[in-house]
């Protein structure tokens, strides 16, 4: 949003009136929000300059940041490096797709829950081979077209797809758990559909997401809930948030944003909410509280 007012006990000269900034916490959804200049971080004006829109911004600073930390920090890819992006038109998804082939992946592989999302993977640029889960099984997809196993999945689906994955893994390689829609609370206790992973509790959310776990497999292999590391501890933060913007203004990260479905003031927010847990969305699903 854009800066209105600045002061208060703990002023910070860094923002003025007519700056333009993203923040994370209590208050989005309203047309005007107080916030300590501390959770907020200000636009670098050439990004401004490129008129990237608000709800590209809010997509950068959250989903953008969470796949840049996860895939260059916490797990790095490396060069040659085979990675597995679930829902890779997802708010997260898209941009960690982007990430792991510019940070040297040999093949990046996308999953996609129905046929029309797989040209929107395609036109993405950096997916070598995407999975459409209507029609193929991931795991006949992994085992026959790429034996030697998987490096670095970035994982936000759950349920028997995470089964395939570790069935398929390298030996050391890694699963970032980013979320579990198949596990959410929308979803019924007869439509949660099980894991079925030895030795991994059957709550990934609650017992391995929310708690940071890291659980290790055979071969050196790990599951890891905390794809943000030490990140908050070390000072860091400002680096990755500073890289975010700067890929994008170069040209190398893209946002995606559902074309066909936009919302609009606070009244939306629920309709939006249903849309993203639907598995029909494709990007990021932002509300614009008001033009």
């Amino acid at each position: 949003g854009i800066v209105v007012a600045v002061g208060g006990k703990n002023f910070n000269e860094k923002f003025q009136p007519g700056d333009t900034a993203v923040f994370v916490g209590q208050g989005a959804y309203g047309e005007y929000v107080r916030v300590p200049a501390s959770r907020c971080a200000k636009i670098p004006s050439s990004v401004v300059s490129k008129k990237a829109t608000p709800t590209e911004l809010t997509a950068l600073r959250i989903s953008a940041l969470t796949a840049l930390v996860a895939l260059t920090r916490t797990c790095p890819v490396k060069k040659g490096d085979v990675v597995l992006v679930t829902a890779c038109c997802g708010g997260t998804g898209h941009f960690a797709s982007q990430i792991a082939k510019n940070a040297g992946a040999s093949k990046v592989i996308g999953t996609v829950g129905s046929t029309q999302k797989v040209q929107t993977a395609k036109n993405l640029g950096c997916i070598d081979r995407v999975v459409d889960l209507s029609k193929e099984s991931l795991g006949d997809v992994l085992q026959s077209e790429f034996p030697q196993g998987i490096d670095v999945c970035y994982e936000g689906v759950g349920g028997k797809l995470l089964k395939a994955i570790c069935d398929n893994l390298s030996a050391s390689g890694r699963v970032l758990i980013v979320g579990s829609i198949s596990q959410y609370p929308h979803n019924s206790d007869d439509n949660k559909e099980p894991h079925g992973v030895p030795g991994i509790p059957d709550d990934i959310m609650a017992d391995v997401f929310r708690s940071g776990k890291t659980i290790d497999l055979d071969s050196n292999r790990k599951i890891i809930g905390n794809v943000w590391g030490d990140l908050f501890q070390s000072g860091e933060m400002g680096i990755y948030r500073d890289r975010v913007f700067e890929l994008y203004n170069n040209g190398n990260l893209k946002v995606l944003l559902d074309p066909e479905n936009e919302f609009y003031g606070v009244d939306s927010v629920c309709d939006a909410v249903d849309h993203m847990l639907n598995r029909k969305s494709v990007g990021k699903v932002t509300v614009t509280i008001s033009k």
